[in-house]
């Protein structure tokens, strides 16, 4: 089976300063890419996962390692990270890891309707007790909210446009696949658009995927709620993939000044060798918080 690679990896694991005996959580398991080499290193890591079928993947991955041993695997937000650590005695830990970014294998065969690659339902939840879809949204919002929600979860600076061509389609013919969304954006994006280093319909899915699973609204509950689990000296290690996030990182540095550092001025990004190899870790960047207290 073919595990998604993380990025950062290298740099993610020397912030985390792993030692055996430690208790980890890994707040975005995934395909348990982080936690397989924390758990080599002599760490404890409690698994946050919010999809069923990704945590029976990294489950299956632990066992193949022979590392079950000192792993839990939780489905769950990672909005509730205290509450999930505190049931299993993981209320005291030396570091908490957010990777933000997607598993090719939930982009591309997971049938989430992430990606415009291949024809699926505008669905995209990553959990199916959520109510909203996002077929739900493009064809219920208004023209104006539409262009907000784009606009306000990607900056795409052709919100505007693209909502209205999606209002104009859906009125006739309900939108209700990838390739049906992404074809109604690209028959009206300016030529050129951006150059042709992505899809004129990348940013609106971004968006869309956002707005479905309340994705930033969790991040800013689940930091503070992360460095309360801190013990001092302890790190909240994050990787994100877009402005938002990082924004919500950056805010939260800030805001919980008192209790936490950012370690770097700076946050660190990938390697040329790790660009080279993979183009996804082009727009990462890992911040690192500590606890003082």
């Amino acid at each position: 089976m073919i595990y998604h690679t993380p990025v950062l990896l290298k740099e993610a694991l020397e912030n985390l300063r792993v030692k055996k005996g430690g208790k980890y959580i890994d707040a975005t398991l995934g395909d348990a890419g982080h936690t397989i080499e924390i758990l080599k290193k002599g760490g404890s890591v409690l698994g946050i996962e919010i999809n069923e079928g990704a945590l029976v993947r990294a489950r299956k991955r632990i066992e193949e390692e022979n590392l079950s041993q000192n792993f839990i695997g939780i489905l769950g937000n990672f909005k509730n990270i205290e509450e999930i650590a505190n049931d299993n005695d993981f209320n005291e830990v030396s570091g908490v890891l957010y990777d933000l970014g997607y598993s090719s294998f939930e982009l591309d065969y997971g049938g989430f309707g992430l990606s415009f690659q291949k024809d699926e339902p505008l669905d995209m939840r990553l959990d199916k007790s959520l109510g909203v879809t996002a077929e739900d949204l493009i064809n219920s919002l208004s023209e104006k909210e539409l262009s907000n929600l784009i606009f306000n979860y990607s900056d795409e600076r052709m919100a505007r446009k693209f909502a209205r061509a999606i209002v104009k389609a859906r009125n006739l013919k309900k939108i209700q696949t990838t390739l049906q969304l992404a074809e109604v954006i690209k028959s009206v994006s300016s030529p050129g658009y951006e150059r042709g280093r992505i899809h004129p319909a990348t940013r609106t899915f971004q968006a869309l995927r956002i707005a479905v699973n309340d994705e930033i609204t969790n991040l800013e509950k689940s930091l503070p709620r992360a460095a309360h689990l801190l013990l001092p000296g302890s790190v909240i290690v994050l990787i994100t993939f877009h402005s938002l996030e990082d924004k919500v990182a950056k805010d939260f540095g800030r805001s919980a000044r008192s209790s936490v550092k950012e370690i770097f001025e700076k946050p660190i990004t990938a390697s040329y060798e790790e660009l080279e190899a993979n183009t996804k870790s082009r727009s990462a960047k890992l911040r690192v918080f500590e606890k003082i207290k």
